[in-house]
């Protein structure tokens, strides 16, 4: 069953404000935002201070790469910067005593586009395989590291490299190492292709979840106040997959987000009372 972490950015608190809401509320585990911290972005004292609290309170830090990355950027330089980068956040979470860094799989990128709308089939199938030598040539590092790259599910709009569960599904498999897997979001998965769809198709491929819920098409939100299925969601709460961390990625926008994430965490420990503590 998956331990719940939080989001390193609680409201508009800050690092160490987010980490010692964990503390005070218990939880084990906390992702840190790849829009505020990163290995490029965090100061030596934050990295002794995350040290530190990792030690001393057996919490476990893992990362979200930035969220508008673009891994399967056509611009050379633009491909090669972010593996650089994506190569120093796998080393950070290392050093961290984590083991997961998601990705999302990101937009076309193409020089002589305005926009990746408008990018035609050709061109997104060659995004596809820069993504695809993008993670070929980021898991040697993920293993050596003991990391886990896990490529997060999207919304599979125009301008998405990926537009499909199967689409994911078969980057996984391509790379042939057991350190990428798939990071679940069950909030893009109730407003896109479906929940049961992608725990059916995915299968163990899961190997993280972001957990939220979803209103009027929009997801993230608090869990318990829209259209998640906890029934659905169940099998992925149980000891079935491999899924060591179900992040509540929620609370980060919201005035009042702490709350947002306790009352959450009440309504899945109302539904799952035997796997979440």
């Amino acid at each position: 069953m998956p331990k719940l972490a939080i989001v390193s950015k609680v409201a508009d608190g800050t690092l160490r404000e987010s980490i010692e809401f964990a503390l005070k509320h218990q939880f084990k585990a906390i992702e840190l935002h790849g829009k505020y911290h990163d290995a490029d972005r965090l100061s030596d004292q934050e990295v002794e201070y995350m040290l530190e609290v990792a030690n001393e309170n057996n919490i476990t830090f893992n990362t979200h790469f930035h969220h508008d990355a673009l891994p399967a950027s056509h611009r050379k330089s633009t491909y090669s910067q972010t593996l650089d980068k994506f190569k120093r956040d796998i080393q950070l979470v290392s050093k961290l005593g984590g083991n997961r860094i998601v990705l999302h799989p990101g937009k076309i990128d193409v020089p002589t586009l305005k926009s990746p709308q408008d990018a035609s089939e050709l061109i997104r199938r060659e995004a596809m395989r820069n993504l695809i030598k993008f993670i070929s040539q980021s898991a040697p590092a993920a293993e050596d590291a003991g990391v886990i790259i896990c490529i997060e599910n999207m919304h599979h709009k125009p301008g998405d490299v990926v537009q499909s569960y199967q689409e994911l599904a078969n980057i996984i498999d391509n790379a042939k190492s057991e350190n990428v897997a798939v990071a679940l979001d069950v909030g893009h998965c109730i407003i896109g292709d479906g929940l049961s769809q992608a725990i059916q198709l995915f299968g163990k491929r899961i190997k993280h979840l972001h957990l939220d819920d979803a209103v009027d098409g929009i997801e993230h939100q608090e869990i318990g106040i829209g259209i998640l299925d906890f029934q659905e969601m169940a099998p992925l709460m149980s000891d079935d997959f491999d899924i060591q961390f179900a992040t509540l990625e929620i609370g980060s926008k919201e005035q009042n987000g702490g709350d947002v994430i306790l009352r959450s965490r009440n309504i899945l420990r109302t539904h799952y009372p035997k796997n979440i503590s």
